[in-house]
């Protein structure tokens, strides 16, 4: 996109947001808000945290309840890790978000002495089980000694047979990862602990507002929101000097007023995720050693087979009131189209995708060593997930462009996540607010990552040429 077609663009939403603001006149408006964040999930929920640290009133908008029943940050365990084979972006991502998560913690239990939080309120269990190819081998013992991970690797069947008590095939090794504060991180308990410290500094929480338009406004050089409350039926206008986008799939559509191009930058697609349980009359017939070892050897990340089609990952979601472990396991690469949007999260799993994840979760505990087959096995709830996937699946946390091509940072968009955001949420949530507020950081990692993400790579994709980011 060159500049010529980026100011057609510009001019074009003016002259219809114009319109657009005329039509809306009978709406109710509020006041004028400082910063209006669109998605109260963890993206959004850890943008208006940093914001609200730096004494900002924040009017935070999520169309679900205070509990998610669909959506990305949907549910408890997700996989959280230091250890990124070959690439340090996504090791920081997760490392900095450790720190902002204790910082967050400390804030809480400061602010209120009620509050008891802790890390293990959010990161449930340790350490990261990985399986892959041995032709991995050199690249990701370059990456575990850089990135400083703490781990044990098994690269043949009898090492992992004696050191760890798993039955490997050849030309396959195992690692696993200790740095503390890897394995699972609880999304729902995160974004409840945000939700309350942005509360306890002045920030404002709509809960069952669902977003249904975005528009420039020429009068006050800032924005209006057109928003539907669910639980009262009314529809009304926000006006905001500044606003932060992280509506995870729904980004394409809600700025297709402001930045229209991101619909052909980011492409939602289904994935499915399968729960599984282990038959109680199996697992209660389990040796203590088995059952001890289901929970050390979760969460897992399994490229055995080296092809996408059979990469799987798979954690323990919860545990039942006898004990019991609810599996979850999906492809990060099994994706589908979406036919809408709005009704995806409820399609149903077909019985290929049923097969798949008991298959594969079969195969996990042979090689486990532990005595279970597909007929142990039952699926106890299924879910259709969206990935948001940009073409190089890194996702944008930028500025959008204005008519000159320069960042305009009173209007931020988080996007493309593709399923790797819960592990780095809180230092997303760090760069949306210093993109918001124009403030720096140095250190080359922090630099790095807000290059891969930012501006600097959206007007590369745009076909723009980047003044300063």
């Amino acid at each position: 996109m060159n500049m010529s077609v980026l100011r057609f663009y510009c001019l074009l939403m003016v002259t219809t947001l114009a319109f657009i603001h005329l039509s809306c006149d009978e709406k109710e408006q509020e006041i004028l808000q400082e910063v209006t964040i669109i998605g109260g999930g963890l993206m959004g929920s850890a943008t208006a945290w940093h914001l609200s640290q730096r004494g900002i009133k924040v009017l935070l908008l999520e169309k679900q309840d205070s509990i998610y029943t669909q959506g990305s940050s949907h549910g408890t365990a997700r996989i959280a890790r230091s250890s990124n084979r070959g690439n340090d972006i996504w090791s920081f991502l997760h490392d900095r978000s450790v720190v902002e998560t204790q910082i967050l913690i400390d804030s809480l239990n400061a602010m209120d002495e009620n509050a008891h939080a802790s890390m293990e309120d959010i990161y449930t269990t340790t350490p990261v089980t990985y399986v892959g190819r041995m032709a991995i081998y050199d690249k990701l013992l370059a990456s575990l000694i850089r990135q400083k991970v703490d781990f044990d690797l098994a690269i043949n069947p009898q090492e992992a047979l004696t050191r760890l008590g798993v039955r490997l095939p050849a030309d396959v090794l195992i690692q696993r990862e200790y740095n503390k504060y890897s394995g699972t991180v609880n999304p729902q308990q995160l974004i409840r602990l945000l939700h309350q410290a942005i509360r306890n500094l002045g920030g404002r929480i709509e809960y069952q507002t669902q977003v249904r338009s975005i528009s420039y406004n020429p009068d006050s050089e800032g924005y209006l929101i057109e928003v539907e409350n669910a639980t009262q039926g009314t529809n009304s206008l926000i006006a905001s000097k500044k606003v932060v986008c992280a509506a995870g799939p729904y980004t394409s559509r809600l700025t297709k007023n402001i930045a229209p191009y991101f619909d052909t930058l980011i492409n939602p697609q289904r994935v499915f995720l399968s729960f599984l349980q282990i038959k109680p009359e199996v697992y209660h017939q389990l040796s203590a050693e088995h059952k001890e070892k289901i929970f050390q050897y979760y969460p897992v990340i399994n490229s055995a087979e080296g092809t996408r089609s059979g990469s799987f990952f798979s954690m323990i979601e919860h545990v039942d009131q006898s004990g019991n472990p609810v599996i979850k396991i999906g492809g990060h690469f099994q994706r589908s189209s979406i036919e809408d949007l709005d009704k995806v999260w409820h399609k149903d799993l077909s019985a290929a995708e049923i097969s798949w994840s008991i298959q594969n979760t079969s195969d996990y505990f042979e090689l486990l060593n532990i005595p279970l087959d597909t007929s142990h096995l039952e699926l106890v709830d299924q879910y259709s997930c969206v990935y948001s996937l940009t073409k190089s699946e890194v996702p944008f946390v930028t500025p959008i462009p204005d008519a000159s091509g320069a960042p305009n940072r009173d209007f931020i968009v988080l996007g493309g996540m593709s399923g790797v955001g819960a592990k780095g949420a809180m230092t997303y949530g760090l760069i949306a607010a210093n993109h918001l507020t124009n403030s720096h950081e140095d250190g080359p990692m922090y630099n790095e990552v807000r290059k891969a993400i930012g501006f600097e790579r959206l007007s590369q994709d745009l076909g723009i040429k980047s003044p300063s980011n």
